[in-house]
């Protein structure tokens, strides 16, 4: 049974939230309704579900049972705005921005910015170091208190005090493929 899509039905629909509780989301428009001149859209957020997603897809009119006054069915959507760790085009399938977000489920604790950083590189396995949040100390000294603390390199505890942490850290960080984010080295392999 086709639907008429109004006028009054797109200024309903438009602007609910839909998904998951994380801060993520993307903002999936009707792309037949924006070709008329109207926002219509959906904030999904992340992680969401199949459920969610023919929600999301009902929300903002998209199927073959609403159509306009000629008879045309709305059925095209794209994304016309996000929040994501990640950069989104607006073609891309919800799905796989969902299993890509998924990905990252078991960095979701640590700040944005090691988020942004770990999907930016995406393919590798990331090691992440919490440093020292000391003023007094370089990155690099950080890094190396941090290699020895992780136990990377034994060092008797008598002989700590003769280290150079900073030689340490800088030699790590220019062996190895790895960013300073905020508190935090992420080493990537």
């Amino acid at each position: 049974m086709e639907k008429l899509v109004t006028q009054e039905m797109m200024m309903e629909h438009d602007g609910k939230r839909i998904g998951g509780d994380s801060e993520y989301w993307i903002y999936l428009t009707n792309l037949k309704a924006y070709s008329e001149g109207f926002l219509l859209g959906v904030y999904l957020h992340l992680p969401f579900s199949d459920k969610d997603l023919e929600q999301a897809y009902k929300q903002i009119l998209v199927g073959n049972e609403f159509v306009d006054r000629y008879g045309c069915s709305y059925e095209e959507y794209f994304i016309s705005d996000y929040d994501m760790p990640f950069s989104v085009n607006e073609y891309d399938f919800p799905q796989k921005l969902a299993e890509r977000f998924d990905g990252l489920e078991n960095y979701l604790h640590y700040s944005r910015e090691v988020i942004e950083l770990i999907a930016e590189n995406e393919g590798y396995r990331p090691i992440i170091f919490e440093l020292n949040d000391s003023e007094m100390m370089s990155n690099d000294e950080k890094l190396g208190y941090a290699i020895v603390d992780e136990a990377l390199i034994l060092v008797p505890a008598h002989l700590g005090n003769y280290l150079d942490y900073e030689a340490i850290g800088r030699d790590y960080r220019m062996n190895m493929v790895g960013e300073f984010v905020g508190n935090y080295y992420i080493e990537f392999l």
